[in-house]
């Protein structure tokens, strides 16, 4: 199975709040402190206001104020560590910004090719985890690494077809 692509600013762009949930590229658990450290930090604000403890009630009030202002600085920098890494891994020399790719998959393993002639080959026992939904195709090489591209690139019986290869030769671990 062949799979030619072309990733555009947008189709990236689109495929950025999927793959966020999933990247390892974000601190592992993230958006859970995003409501835990504040929901604690107010726990001891208030904690230090009613007991009188004032170093309490000031640790608390300097934790939730540090809690709730890091939030958007920790997405801001997750959108921008995601940039870097798409421009570094899609970027070409062709007049698109965005050169032609291809992927082909069989029994043996997997060959990701960009459009600068670079080929990856990746057999099947070294890929951990593969994600799929209408917007991108994820497939992961450890925790760090993955090889992604636009589901839309695909049929659906390619798309049937990628399906069965991953239920043959991909041992499902825990991946992120």
């Amino acid at each position: 199975m062949k799979i030619d692509y072309v990733f555009t600013p947008e189709s990236i762009k689109g495929s950025w709040h999927y793959f966020s949930e999933y990247s390892t590229i974000s601190v592992a658990n993230a958006r859970v402190w995003y409501v835990v450290a504040p929901a604690i930090s107010l726990a001891a604000l208030l904690l230090g206001s009613y007991s009188g403890k004032s170093s309490l009630q000031v640790l608390g009030g300097f934790f939730l104020f540090t809690s709730i202002v890091s939030i958007p600085i920790h997405i801001v920098f997750d959108y921008w560590k995601f940039s870097i890494w798409s421009k570094d891994n899609f970027e070409s020399s062709t007049a698109t910004g965005f050169g032609p790719h291809s992927f082909v998959a069989n029994d043996e393993g997997l060959v990701v090719a960009k459009c600068d002639s670079i080929e990856t080959r990746l057999a099947w026992n070294a890929i951990t985890d593969f994600r799929q939904n209408e917007i991108i195709t994820i497939i992961y090489v450890g925790r760090e690494s993955c090889v992604y591209f636009p589901t839309k690139a695909m049929t659906a019986e390619q798309r049937a077809e990628l399906g069965e290869l991953v239920a043959r030769n991909i041992n499902r671990k825990k991946s992120c």
